[in-house]
């Protein structure tokens, strides 16, 4: 009988969990929920996992914002919704289309709406432009610079029906009366005034070299290279490119070099000459070898270490080798210790030897009875600090929390222990025994997960212990955790 009503309990409160968590659907019963869940094509069963629970959310989230845009009339085009947002008669919250979004956030962001509102219904009647977010993100950043208007927009026309080709022709309409490289279009996608200013210098018919702001000193020889850049290539890789052409590259090293780090960060330009030089002296090198010869060559030269003085406290200490350089480094000793430093990277992501700095969150204890009534009990949750101990309390629970050692790694999670510790006569034997593992997102302060052994639910007692340590820390708790 004792059994049955245990079993009972337990059902009852794995029914209060899920219909908790179907209230945050908005729907008030189990069965409604399990219907939800047939018509949308999940699970009906009641026992789920977080990506199966968090699956359903982003789809409630997505049903939802769907049903706020129904009030609208279904034969509207975007012509009358682009006058609606401007209006404001159409709030940004409930807009699930990522063009018509920006579009809004476009009239939220210029001083000149009108403009932007003609500019935008323009370009919906004779374009494919307001397809895509990259090219409306470009129209209003060609609106941000109207006053550099060499010709008046309303009397462009599209040759052509490719939209790449449209934009194209439409940013050296506006402000080009010389050649621009195909490769400088990228500078209207982003918000980035520099690159877009170097589009407009070029167009105008002076040189790169003059420009402001250029992350290196270009030589004339640059220069030249610069506009030969490939049009598939991004502002700062033409740099490059142009760089490694000068030094008597080719293409082929140019190429390599673009999808390293070399291709991103332009400080101690003298040593990143260095390191294209050495690829240009080993042109029998494989490309594919550039991009871990760089991060290697980074992580030694510019990166900080965390040296752990004791478990979870750590002090950050300068990279290993901050006067590296590639002067007398063959190719052949310096993929091997690139080979060396991966086999290092390994050993500690498979070997249990990461380890991380505590959370800013503190241990906690909590002291039920008394001792020399023989009933004292200590509950303690403490977190793990090392793959090492995450292996160690999967095996002891029988799950699989030590995937998460790359998420405690990098700070997004921590993972605590609850333990009891049993005082059953003072001054002798004392029985601690392992409960529960439980996962924070740092971030939010949330409790997602409570599992014991084979992932069973947390016991109401054991509840009351965590719902006094999350009052105590200010943390949530996730309805399905």
């Amino acid at each position: 009988m004792a059994r049955k009503n245990k079993l009972n309990k337990k059902q009852q409160n794995r029914d209060t969990t899920i219909l908790n968590y179907a209230r945050a659907l908005n729907l008030h019963t189990i069965e409604a929920y399990q219907q939800w869940c047939m018509q949308q094509g999940f699970s009906t069963n009641i026992n789920k996992t977080q990506v199966q629970l968090e699956r359903e959310l982003q789809r409630y989230k997505q049903v939802s914002a769907l049903q706020k845009m129904k009030h609208y009339k279904r034969e509207e085009n975007r012509h009358h919704l682009i006058l609606k947002i401007y209006s404001n008669e159409i709030k940004h919250k409930h807009l699930n289309n990522d063009v018509l979004k920006l579009i809004s956030h476009g009239f939220k962001t210029i001083q000149n709406k009108a403009l932007l509102r003609d500019v935008f219904l323009y370009l919906d009647e004779q374009t494919k432009l307001l397809t895509h977010t990259d090219y409306v993100k470009g129209i209003i950043n060609f609106v941000k610079y109207y006053t550099w208007w060499h010709r008046p927009i309303m009397e462009w026309q599209p040759r052509t029906r490719n939209a790449t080709r449209q934009f194209s022709a439409l940013a050296r309409y506006l402000f080009a009366q010389y050649d621009v490289p195909a490769f400088m279009d990228s500078a209207w996608y982003k918000d980035d005034a520099k690159a877009q200013k170097w589009f407009i210098h070029i167009g105008v018919g002076k040189n790169i070299r003059t420009a402001c702001s250029l992350p290196i000193r270009m030589t004339k020889k640059m220069a030249h290279y610069f506009i030969q850049a490939p049009a598939n290539y991004e502002i700062n890789t033409a740099f490059r490119w142009a760089q490694i052409h000068a030094l008597g590259g080719n293409k082929v090293i140019a190429d390599g070099v673009s999808g390293t780090q070399l291709a991103r960060v332009f400080t101690d330009n003298e040593f990143c000459i260095s390191v294209m030089r050495f690829f240009i002296d080993n042109p029998m090198l494989d490309v594919s070898q550039y991009n871990p010869v760089v991060d290697y060559i980074w992580n030694q030269k510019y990166e900080n270490r965390m040296v752990f003085i004791e478990r979870g406290v750590a002090r950050e200490e300068g990279p290993a080798q901050p006067n590296f350089t590639m002067r007398g480094r063959t190719a052949d000793t310096l993929l091997n210790q690139v080979e060396i430093w991966h086999r290092q990277l390994g050993r500690e992501l498979r070997g249990g030897d990461l380890q991380w700095v505590k959370s800013e969150f503190v241990d906690y204890n909590y002291v039920e009875g008394r001792e020399n009534s023989r009933n004292m009990k200590i509950w303690t949750i403490s977190e793990l600090l090392s793959s090492n101990e995450l292996i160690a309390e999967g095996r002891k629970q029988s799950h699989c929390v030590a995937s998460y050692a790359r998420s405690c790694f990098t700070g997004k999670t921590s993972i605590w222990t609850m333990e009891l510790q049993n005082c059953l006569y003072a001054n002798k034997a004392q029985m601690r025994q392992k409960l529960l593992t439980i996962e924070l997102h740092t971030l939010s302060k949330t409790i997602r997960q409570i599992r014991g052994l084979r992932n069973r639910f947390a016991s109401d007692v054991e509840m009351e212990v965590i719902y006094r340590w999350a009052r105590k820390q200010g943390f949530s708790i996730a309805r399905y955790a």
